[in-house]
């Protein structure tokens, strides 16, 4: 597929290449491929805009087209600059619900691991707050409340603007189950918006936003550290094997962002907790190791 649009004598508007790349696309889309949709969304992208003359005769073959990049820009969301990102916040949020299965937070979440500088992570998921909230895309068309933007708005008019406790969100999910306008479909859709709008206004620094998954070790058993829960890994031979291989291998960063980070998450926790020790476990071997570097 890649070397026939390569082809500089291709044509957009040709059935027979359309019918493969629809069925070339399923497939990548079905194995969730992010490489894959990476290449050749830009690889489409670009063919469309060079070929523009040619496709706008056809508004339908554009909007095939356009379709076709708009998904496998959501499969390779992790790939995708910042911008592009915003761009599909802001005009093609709902478009992800065409997707069967689509996990837009795991995708989010891998985005958000390759921003390395906690503050550009946390910038950038201030941006898609905005957007979010600024975006006038229907989102349930029998309701009285339509548009993501208006959603919103009554989400925070219910609940607050700042970060949301989860029972307060849970409880505003619950009542829209009571709502008759509002198909079983509609409800998921609006979860979705709602899960990814409050893990956009979660600070990385607070140890519910930050990402990372860090093993611990305590007292013999392995821990993850994950979204400020410490949970415990089920025993087992490999596991002990990986134990063994941590142990005795130094931390891929054990300075700088890495170390600065797990010392602000540890500092949110009370003196004597559980997580608090952990974390301060993990910082003290981080800084062992690199006193013997």
């Amino acid at each position: 597929m890649i070397d026939a649009l390569n082809n500089k004598h291709i044509t957009l508007t040709s059935q027979q290449l359309m019918a493969r790349l629809d069925k070339v696309v399923a497939d990548i889309i079905r194995f969730n491929d992010a490489k894959k949709a990476y290449i050749l969304g830009r690889l489409l992208a670009e063919k469309l805009e060079k070929k523009k003359s040619e496709v706008a005769r056809s508004p339908e073959i554009y909007d095939f087209y356009k379709k076709i990049i708009v998904k496998l820009y959501f499969i390779a969301l992790p790939l995708l600059d910042n911008s592009d990102i915003i761009d599909i916040f802001k005009n093609y949020f709902t478009w992800q619900f065409r997707l069967p299965d689509y996990d837009i937070l795991a995708k989010l979440e891998a985005k958000l691991l390759t921003i390395i500088v906690i503050e550009e992570r946390d910038e950038f998921k201030n941006s898609l707050r905005q957007t979010l909230l600024g975006n006038k895309e229907i989102i349930t068309s029998k309701a009285e409340i339509k548009t993501i933007r208006d959603w919103l708005k009554n989400y925070n008019a219910n609940t607050g603007a700042g970060t949301t406790d989860s029972l307060r969100k849970n409880q505003y999910l619950a009542n829209l189950s009571n709502n008759k306008l509002l198909s079983g479909h509609d409800i998921k859709k609006l979860q979705t918006l709602i899960n990814v709008y409050e893990m956009c206004k979660l600070s990385s620094f607070t140890p519910q936003g930050f990402e990372e998954r860090v093993p611990i070790v305590i007292d013999g058993k392995l821990y993850i550290f994950n979204h400020g829960v410490l949970e415990q890994v089920k025993p087992s031979k490999q596991v002990e094997r990986i134990m063994r291989a941590t142990e005795s291998s130094p931390s891929v960063n054990p300075i700088g962002e890495h170390l600065y980070t797990l010392q602000q998450l540890a500092e949110q926790y009370p003196q004597g907790s559980l997580e608090r020790r952990a974390i301060e476990e993990e910082i003290a071997k981080n800084k062992k190791t690199v006193k013997y570097l």
